[in-house]
């Protein structure tokens, strides 16, 4: 591996906020505009120990990892060497700290990225770490304001919190099951209930922004117990309103229950166009690569569906975030959504005939699997033929990946989805067969995340078979072009009614 994959690079976003995902120089020059010349040009050299350069460590053996790696901390410190006599005492010793708490970080979380990058059975934790954490200043306040530090933090939590789910039992039931295995880490982790308050309070926003309040409840408590400021409940609090405000307004449907947690469906009826009767609907899956995101994000297509007289149902599935899971839980709770929107249409006031599903991103994979996997078998039943598939009626897709377990993306959907099933039996572009549904597919030209290549040449192999699919590209966009990119919500907007006119689910006035 020489660069860092596409969802190598979701992975590590997922962990971290943006800036984790910089060069320590790149990184640090941001942050500090008014240094020095001599700190600016340090801060903003290629580092040995920046994110492509560990990535490019992961299918490399154990032993061969740390002795590169601490090969790379001894190069960075030679090089810091250099500057030293131009540097303050100060600036050095911060300096020095931010490369020692970046090799760290690096120690932290290989056996995880190694083991899904590589053919490792499972993730074998580095028996010397300990030690070298025993020589930094983990619960020093003086250290905590560093970037580095934080992401250490935060990778320590994490991996703490993967072996507290592993072991736990009790962790892998009900909601919000890696929020509260974060907590429980941070509390055996850190001793300094200042270094707590900090970590919690992180965690807590995090999962706000990047889920919903469900299963915050299992977790406040303990917060509060340590005494937040009020900055830190405000923002919290403000969140958890804002999530619970989105639930106003519509109805809201219990399709299953995963350990007594009620997934939901959220009917969104429409707010233009004809509104009145039985509406065609459609299905819609969000975003956030499997791990995080909720029923209320999207790109702007289900405020665009909801304007041409389309009901769309927003489905809630189990997310890696919430409740550990993977692309086969997903996938179940994606054909149970349907069958339970199929089975309710008359109370639902939804066309039984026009049934579609849509998504985007992780949630286009989710879509666009029933689309071609059909809903007719087990999720994962291998004895229904193609020809015997039941299929939605449409799919729209933005931003998908077609391909998820093949070479150009990352080896966690291998990873979790073969030590139960084939993995092809989940990757669309395995799927293609005639009679499969209308599809209309948006993509990014650039987009960096879903394969544009790959997605175009699903609709290709989906069109010499005889299915309906209009491939629509966005020029000069990227992944989440939906959510900011004018011009290309232009064009979204267009596919979209266009599609529907064709598919008989709208008329023109």
């Amino acid at each position: 591996m020489t660069s860092l994959s596409r969802g190598a690079g979701r992975a590590l976003a997922a962990l971290f906020t943006v800036s984790a995902m910089l060069s320590p120089g790149a990184r640090l020059a941001a942050q500090a505009p008014g240094a020095d010349s001599v700190l600016s040009q340090w801060r903003q050299r290629n580092s040995a120990l920046a994110t492509p350069a560990f990535a490019a460590t992961w299918q490399t053996p154990p032993a061969e990892f740390r002795r590169n790696w601490d090969a790379a901390l001894e190069g960075e410190r030679e090089a810091l060497g250099r500057y030293r006599e131009r540097l303050t005492a100060s600036q050095f010793e911060e300096e020095l700290m931010r490369l020692r708490l970046r090799h760290a970080w690096g120690r932290v979380l290989w056996p995880y990225f190694h083991w899904r990058e590589s053919e490792a059975a499972d993730v074998a934790p580095d028996v010397t770490l300990d030690t070298l954490l025993r020589t930094l200043p983990l619960e020093e306040e003086r250290w905590w304001s560093l970037p580095e530090h934080a992401e250490l933090r935060g990778a320590l939590v994490h991996e703490r919190a993967r072996t507290l789910l592993a072991r736990r039992s009790a962790l892998r039931t009900g909601d919000a099951q890696w929020l509260r295995a974060e907590f429980e880490a941070a509390r055996a982790l850190f001793q300094n209930e200042s270094a707590q308050r900090r970590i919690t309070t992180a965690l807590l926003l995090t999962y706000l922004d990047e889920n919903n309040e469900r299963g915050v409840d299992s977790v406040y408590a303990q917060w509060m117990a340590l005494r937040p400021d009020s900055a830190a409940r405000w923002r919290v609090d403000s969140l958890i309103a804002d999530h619970r405000a989105t639930r106003a307004g519509h109805a809201i449907d219990t399709y299953r229950r995963i350990d007594d947690v009620p997934l939901e469906l959220h009917l969104l009826r429409p707010t233009a166009g004809d509104t009145t009767g039985d509406r065609p609907a459609l299905l819609w899956f969000h975003g956030g690569s499997g791990t995080s995101g909720n029923w209320s994000y999207s790109p702007g297509i289900v405020r665009e569906l909801r304007r041409l007289g389309i009901t769309v149902v927003g489905v809630e599935f189990r997310t890696g975030n919430r409740f550990d899971a993977g692309p086969i839980e997903q996938a179940e709770d994606a054909r149970a959504a349907f069958e339970y929107v199929q089975r309710n249409t008359a109370r639902l006031r939804i066309d039984p005939h026009r049934i579609g599903v849509a998504g985007f991103s992780s949630g286009a994979g989710l879509a666009l699997w029933l689309g071609t996997r059909g809903y007719s078998a087990q999720v994962l039943d291998t004895s229904v033929a193609p020809t015997e598939r039941r299929y939605p009626a449409a799919v729209i897709t933005s931003g998908v990946c077609v391909d998820p377990a093949g070479p150009k993306e990352d080896g966690y959907f291998h990873k979790r989805v073969s030590a139960r099933a084939p993995v092809r039996l989940f990757s669309p572009i395995d799927l293609v067969a005639a009679g499969q549904p209308r599809t209309l597919m948006i993509h990014a030209a650039k987009d960096e995340y879903c394969d544009f290549a790959d997605a175009e040449r699903f609709s290709v192999m989906s069109r010499v078979v005889g299915n309906d699919v209009r491939f629509v590209p966005v020029p000069n966009a990227t992944h989440f072009f939906g959510f900011y990119d004018r011009p290309g919500q232009a064009i979204m907007r267009t596919a979209i009614e266009e599609a529907l006119v064709n598919w008989g689910w709208l008329r023109r006035p």
